[in-house]
Parts: structure tokens; sequence; C-alpha cells
């Protein structure tokens, strides 16, 4: 059975390494064979050197990874409600989904320079601006993951005089739980975005604030460094979501 595990865990990863290799010799050979100089592509062996020397990464990793998932917790928290309360009531279902879609298409550049300037250049810009922008897929989608259940199953539970706690808890959230495990592969990439892009603005450290930085300064090994860890982040964060949906919650058909 472990055995069958590893197979497939390595059926899984290996296209991934294959790709990534190819990519990371592709990049050095174009950088070796046409001589482009280091400010502009840097060499893969100058990234790594970059990388390894960079004594305050781990700082700036903490704060954006903090602020990242800090948001996207208030987030689920405050879509999870926002949707249940839009499921149960029509008028709130008309008031707010509009505007929740409106939120969505709203630039984070446009958001995060207004939030800094009310809150101040803290973590709370920050947070905030994640929470923001993650919120409108876990809303939606557990709003669709609520309607999702069958009314004959609802006819079912009213038969046996079940209460709403009692549906909520047997037919509206399992029901529900699929959906919002995929919202959540959405949100967690759009917090690390919101935290990265808020940083950009009144920030003294996190990898939005090194960014701006390593290109101001043509600094591209670290430019790479950065861009390299969110890009990261992004896909491990992917990964690991994916991998607890399959475990428990495959039988939703997702």
């Amino acid at each position: 059975m472990m055995d069958k595990k590893m197979r497939s865990v390595g059926r899984r990863i290996l296209p991934l390494l294959i790709f990534f290799i190819a990519m990371v010799t592709g990049w050095g050979l174009l950088v070796a064979l046409w001589d482009i100089p280091s400010w502009l592509v840097p060499a893969p062996h100058d990234v790594i050197n970059r990388l390894l020397r960079a004594r305050t990464l781990p700082l700036h990793i903490q704060l954006t990874t903090t602020e990242a998932f800090a948001g996207f917790a208030l987030s689920v928290g405050v879509g999870v409600a926002l949707a249940v309360a839009i499921c149960n009531s029509k008028f709130l279902e008309s008031a707010l989904l509009p505007y929740i879609t409106l939120l969505s298409s709203i630039p984070t550049v446009a958001i995060a320079p207004l939030l800094t300037i009310w809150l101040g250049f803290g973590m709370k810009p920050k947070i905030v601006t994640s929470m923001m922008i993650s919120l409108a897929p876990i809303v939606m989608n557990t709003h669709k993951g609520l309607k999702s259940a069958d009314y004959r199953i609802y006819e079912l539970m009213r038969s046996i005089d079940a209460t709403p706690w009692q549906t909520a808890k047997m037919i509206d959230f399992p029901s529900a739980l699929p959906f919002i495990f995929a919202a959540f592969k959405i949100s967690v990439p759009l917090s690390i975005v919101g935290a990265v892009v808020s940083e950009f603005y009144g920030a003294d450290h996190g990898l939005g604030y090194l960014v701006i930085v390593s290109a101001m300064q043509l600094e591209t090994d670290m430019l790479f460094v950065a861009i390299g860890i969110l890009a990261f982040m992004g896909v491990a964060s992917f990964i690991i979501l994916s991998a607890i949906e399959k475990r428990f919650f495959s039988w939703g058909g997702r």
C-alpha cells in the first residue's frame, strides 16, 4: 500500500522536476551562449549564490508569510460567514453579491496605497489588502457549495423534523466543503499577491519590499531570488491544499 502511494506521489512530482531542470538548464545555456550581462539576466549559479548569501532573507519571508496567511485566515472567516448569511437571506444575496463581485475586479495596486494611507505603515494594511483580494473566491464558492445539495434531501430532512442546525451540519457544510477547498486553492496565492503588492508602499521589510529595492538598485540576482521564493510559496500552497482535498474530500467528486 505504501509503495503504491509512493509511486503515485512520484508520478505527480517527476514531471514537475523534469520541467524545472529543463527550464533551469535552458536558462543557463541562453545566458552563457548569448553572453547576457548579469545585471540583465543573471546565471542560475549567480542566483543560488545570492540566495545563500542573503542573511536577512528569512526575515523578509517570515513577514510576508505572516501577512499573507493572516489575511487568508481573515478571508476564510469573513467569507464563510458572509456566504452563510447570503444563503439564508434573499435580501442579502441581492444586496451583497454584486459588491463582492465588484471587490474582486478592483486592482490590488489601487487598493494598497489607500489602505496604507488609512491604516499606516505597519502590518495592518498588508493583512487587510491580502484579505480583501482573497475574499471573493471564498464567498462565491462557499455560496455555490451551500446551494449545491439536491432539494429532495432538504425535503427528507424536513420530513424527519430536523432542526436548521442538523440540516446545516449533515447536508449544507458537507456539500460545500469541496467548493470551499477549491476556493482555498485560488485564495491562498491571491493572499500572497495582496501582501506583496501592499509591501510596495511604505514597507521596510518583506518580499515585496525586497522586489522593489532590488529592481531600483539593478540587483537582478536578488530580484530573481525574491520572485523564485514567491513562486515556490504559491506552488507549495497549491500542492498542499490539493493533497488535503484529495485525501479528505475525494467523495465530493472533484
